[in-house]
C-alpha cells in the first residue's frame, strides 16, 4: 500500500489490525488444566491468513499472579492493586491503538476470552471464595464458581478507552468450531 504521506515508500502491510488477549497467542499462558488450544488460538491464524495483523494484549493475570497461580474469580482480582495493573495496561494499549489510528490503520476490534476473571468481553467467571485449598472441601468450594454477565476487569478497563476511539470489543469463538472462527474472520475482516 502506498503511504508517501508517512514515508514516501510502499510495502506490503494490510494496515489492519486486531488487538488480542495475550493467551490466543500463547496458550502457555493460561491457567493450568484450562487451555483448550495447543499454542495458537484457531482465530489468529484465520484473521492472519485474511491479512490482518495482530497485536498481543499483555496477560494481566500472568504479570500480576505469576504462572503457578490458581483459576480465580473476578471478586478475587477485584482489589485496588490488580484494578491498578489492568488500568496501566489498558493506558498502554490504548496509546498504541491511537498511534495506528493517527498514522492510517484500521484498528477492527479486540478480542477476548468470555470467562476469563480479567479478559471476560460479555461474562467472566464470578465466585465468592478463598482461603486456603482443602481436598475434602475442593468439589463443593468450585461448585459455587459461576459466571456473572460483567466484563472481566482487563476487559472493562480496555471497554472504556476504547469505546472513545471506535474499537469494539468481541469474545473469542470456541477454538474448536471452526464454523464459528470463520464466522468471526468474516465479520471482522468485511465491515
Amino acid at each position: 500500500m502506498d503511504i508517501p504521506e508517512l514515508t514516501g515508500v510502499s510495502d506490503a502491510r494490510g494496515r489492519r489490525i486486531v488487538l488480542m488477549s495475550h493467551c490466543l497467542l500463547n496458550a502457555n499462558s493460561q491457567v493450568e488444566g484450562l487451555a483448550t488450544w495447543s499454542a495458537i488460538h484457531p482465530v489468529v491464524l484465520a484473521l492472519g491468513a485474511s491479512g490482518v495483523g495482530i497485536m498481543q494484549l499483555p496477560c494481566p493475570e500472568l504479570l500480576g499472579c505469576g504462572m503457578r497461580r490458581w483459576g480465580q474469580t473476578r471478586e478475587q482480582l477485584d482489589f485496588p492493586g490488580f484494578r491498578a495493573l489492568c488500568d496501566r495496561l489498558a493506558d498502554d494499549a490504548l496509546a498504541s491503538v491511537v498511534e495506528f489510528q493517527r498514522c492510517g490503520y484500521e484498528v477492527l476490534a479486540c478480542v477476548g476470552i468470555d470467562g476469563s476473571p480479567s479478559c471476560g468481553v460479555n461474562h467472566s467467571a464470578s465466585g465468592a471464595w478463598g482461603g486456603e485449598p482443602e481436598p475434602a472441601a475442593w468439589a463443593s468450594t468450585v461448585s459455587v464458581v459461576g459466571s456473572s454477565p460483567e466484563p472481566g476487569l482487563f476487559m472493562a478497563a480496555l471497554r472504556t478507552r476504547l469505546d472513545a476511539v471506535g474499537v469494539r470489543l468481541v469474545p473469542a469463538p470456541d477454538a474448536s468450531n471452526p464454523a464459528a472462527v470463520a464466522a468471526l474472520v468474516t465479520d471482522l475482516t468485511q465491515r
